[in-house]
């Protein structure tokens, strides 16, 4: 089981040092593990408080049993939906960073 926890702690840290500088440099970048997803995203205060949450940018998925990764993204009903799907988590960190169709940094 500790092996396991530490192959996740690198897939975290690999995903924050491909993101690690992308987006507003006031806005600190986190990452969340959550059972097998990961939700980046930056956090922020409230405007009406000092109060901070995670404006959630997206969520990556690892399917083990099929070998690929899921990536999610938050539309305006407030529920993920299913981005796309990709072998290589690299290309998906990409589509992430290049962002073409708005859906993650706005």
């Amino acid at each position: 089981m500790i092996k396991e926890i530490q192959i996740k702690d690198k897939i975290l840290f690999y995903i924050l040092s491909k993101l690690e500088r992308f987006g507003h440099e006031k806005l600190p970048l986190e990452i969340i593990k959550e059972k097998q997803s990961y939700i980046v995203g930056h956090r922020r205060k409230r405007w009406n408080s000092d109060e901070e949450f995670l404006e959630e940018a997206c969520k990556i998925t690892f399917i083990k049993s099929r070998n690929y990764w899921k990536l999610f993204w938050k539309r305006a009903d407030l529920k993920w939906h299913l981005y796309d799907e990709y072998s290589i988590l690299d290309d998906l960190l990409r589509e992430v960073k290049e962002d073409p169709n708005g859906c993650f940094w706005g």
